[in-house]
């Protein structure tokens, strides 16, 4: 009997462990080859409609083209024969590669959704949708009455720090990211599903260097970035695709700008002027949006001020 009992505890002991899944590292992406544009020539075939193994939630579609975004000047977006990080790549994209076909296929393949493109010099190639976004016309964007106010409406979220209502306006591929600073590195501050908790959230964060003590700027996003953003909520206007510049913008390179790496991404500004008596005391957020499902999403925010 007790023979019995221990052959039964071995089986299913190894039955659990055979049974236990795996997580996969993000996509890496490249350092630009000699030549980032060229691609190798093998014979392409469009593949069938997959069937994925889970359907995303909410469900993601992108435009009939894409745009790379995500990616530094330095490196290049892999093009893989096969959905997965592991299959064969056969070409890249330019970081700032915009307009590039897709065929309408997805798959998700090491727990990451793939979507299938158009190789620019012929053939069918897939990449990562988390370094793609749909392309949108820059005119079409500004004068969509959608995203008419949606700064407004975003402030009003932050305001009232309602978080299930920020996860409705968090793109669900990308997240939300923040800059505190428009040349510091970017925070990811959360998934779709993750976002909901932000404003509770104790993670402890280094958002950039404070430029006058050259320490940390390091503490919670209801610390550091929270009373930021309502800064602008009273007394700015909004702005598309265009970035206001107050007073002293940047001592440095005596001007401010969009961060490459969001290139491809529409924004809306929010620019809360200086009061005449401190002209230095002026402040901006541009609100990065993306186009996904036929709806704008909120996907990154960055911060400019006076800077000495």
């Amino acid at each position: 009997m007790f023979r019995r009992q221990l052959i039964w505890i071995l089986f299913l002991g190894f039955f659990f462990v055979s049974c236990q899944g795996s997580y996969s590292q993000p996509t890496p992406l490249v350092s630009n080859p000699a030549n980032p544009t060229s691609f190798s020539t093998p014979t392409f075939t469009l593949a069938e409609t997959p069937t994925p193994a889970h359907t995303p939630t909410p469900a993601v579609t992108f435009g009939s083209a894409v745009s790379v975004i995500f990616v530094s000047d330095l490196q290049s977006l892999p093009v893989h024969a096969h959905p997965g990080e592991d299959t064969e790549v056969i070409g890249y994209l330019e970081a700032n590669q915009t307009n590039i076909p897709t065929s309408g296929n997805y798959q998700v393949a090491d727990e990451r959704l793939w979507v299938e493109i158009q190789i620019p010099q012929g053939g069918f190639g897939w990449v990562d949708a988390q370094n793609i976004t749909s392309t949108y016309a820059a005119d079409q964007f500004c004068s969509n009455p959608q995203i008419q106010g949606f700064t407004t409406s975003i402030l009003d979220i932050f305001e009232q720090k309602d978080g299930e209502r920020l996860a409705e306006v968090v793109s669900p591929i990308h997240g939300l990211r923040v800059r505190t600073h428009w040349s510091d590195a970017e925070v990811f501050l959360g998934n779709h599903q993750q976002i909901s908790y932000l404003f509770t959230d104790p993670t402890v964060y280094i958002f950039g260097i404070d430029k006058l003590s050259q320490v940390p700027l390091q503490g919670t996003f209801s610390e550091i970035v929270y009373p930021l953003l309502l800064d602008v909520r009273e007394g700015g206007f909004e702005t598309c695709n265009t970035l206001q510049q107050g007073l002293a913008a940047d001592w440095v390179s005596g001007f401010i700008q969009w961060p490459f790496e969001y290139a491809n991404l529409n924004y809306l500004a929010r620019f809360r002027p200086a009061p005449p008596d401190n002209e230095l005391n002026w402040r901006m957020w541009a609100f990065g949006i993306e186009w996904i499902n036929q709806q704008p999403y909120l996907t990154v925010m960055v911060h400019y001020q006076w800077d000495f």
